[in-house]
């Protein structure tokens, strides 16, 4: 690779990666927040947070790659513009597609994070997240025995007790059933254990009452009890084998399906959209490169020019973006548009690659700044003159 080459594809490969850590850690944040109420409802310890929001970054990380990619190229071609790098390049006899070579290197480099993200990494993260949620909805005994907690073990059922005795019995028990849609029961219990019996679980209650609110009258009945035992057969018996969605499975396992399994059977068409997204992935970064290469690649001395075709490229990559997600949108309805994917990816990318080859600029978005700038300038000269 020669000098200039080497020199551009490293500054873009050291924005890159610093930009990729900042949003995915920004994003990852966000998602965290989210999966807060493991450990303030589900009773789950910090650590199990932890793991199981950390399971998502390299899912994460695959959908923002393209995106810090982006950014980078933006800020290292910007900057060789001010600097006027590019000035110089150009007039030491770099055409246009050396100018372009390296940025197709870092898209290379991207590409193949992206595909290392798609292929196995991502799924297999989410993947391992799904199987934690699943051990965590079944651990509804170690949930229960959680004193001074309100625990909502499942939707629309939440335990609280005031103590656990050295025993392992229960003291100042309080479930709250509010699944049903026509009534609402809350069992109020001064002790209570957990029973494992003839491959059932039971919370035994004793000493306590019964309360069921009846909707939509609001009629409450109160009924007392010596003891009673509430069944927790169906909450710590169910399926622990998660099933997992289109996004969770690795592209081998979405290759080569299962012929028993009813879930892929009933949503095959979901399953090869999800197949023909991630085989196009790794393309998309080859395409932004060409894309914002016309806007930003070649030299601008004037800064108007500049800030419009930084403005530009992000417009023209989102667009990119929005017609490939269009299209995998309009094919839950028509599974036969999944395919258009690569024709909007390959078609964008060998227009950009031709105007770029044959020396052909876009120069529409520095017509569109120049108007505004020019109706600007007009308004402030006519306020500034009323004013005189």
């Amino acid at each position: 690779m020669p000098l200039i080459n080497w020199y551009m594809c490293r500054r873009i490969l050291t924005l890159f990666p610093a930009g990729l850590l900042i949003l995915t850690l920004i994003i990852w944040s966000t998602q965290a927040l989210q999966r807060l109420d493991l450990v303030t409802a589900k009773g789950q310890t910090f650590a199990v947070f932890f793991e199981l929001t950390i399971l998502a970054i390299p899912f994460l990380a695959t959908l923002l790659a393209p995106i810090a990619f982006v950014i980078a190229m933006i800020a290292v071609y910007d900057s060789l513009n001010r600097d006027s790098e590019l000035v110089v390049i150009g007039a030491a006899g770099a055409g246009r597609l050396r100018l372009l070579a390296p940025a197709l290197w870092a898209a290379a480099v991207c590409a193949a994070l992206v595909a290392a993200g798609t292929v196995y990494l991502g799924p297999a993260g989410l993947a391992k997240a799904r199987v934690m949620l699943t051990q965590v909805r079944a651990d509804v005994v170690t949930s229960i025995v959680q004193p001074g907690r309100f625990i909502e073990i499942e939707d629309g059922l939440t335990v609280h007790i005031r103590d656990r005795r050295a025993d392992g019995s229960l003291e100042g028990l309080m479930l709250n059933d509010t699944r049903g849609t026509e009534v609402a029961v809350t069992y109020l219990a001064q002790t209570g254990r957990v029973v494992e019996t003839e491959g059932n679980t039971l919370l035994v209650m004793t000493n306590g009452t019964v309360q069921r609110m009846e909707r939509p009258e609001n009629e409450l009945t109160v009924v007392a009890f010596d003891a009673y035992a509430f069944d927790l057969t169906e909450l710590t018996s169910g399926n622990v084998t998660p099933t997992f969605r289109p996004s969770e499975r690795t592209l081998a396992e979405l290759l080569t399906p299962d012929p028993d399994d009813t879930y892929r059977a009933e949503r095959e068409a979901r399953f090869q959209i999800e197949i023909h997204d991630r085989l196009s992935q790794p393309l998309a970064p080859f395409v932004y490169a060409l894309v914002v290469f016309l806007f930003v690649g070649d030299p601008r001395m004037h800064r108007q020019s500049r800030l419009a075709g930084v403005a530009a490229a992000g417009l023209a990559v989102a667009a990119v973006r929005g017609a490939t997600y269009a299209t995998l949108l309009g094919a839950e309805s028509a599974p036969a548009l999944a395919p258009l994917v690569y024709v909007v990816l390959l078609g964008v990318g060998a227009l950009a690659l031709f105007l770029i080859a044959t020396d052909r600029s876009i120069t529409v978005h520095e017509h569109i700044t120049h108007w505004i700038a020019s109706r600007i300038a007009d308004l402030f000269a006519k306020r500034s003159g009323a004013a005189g």
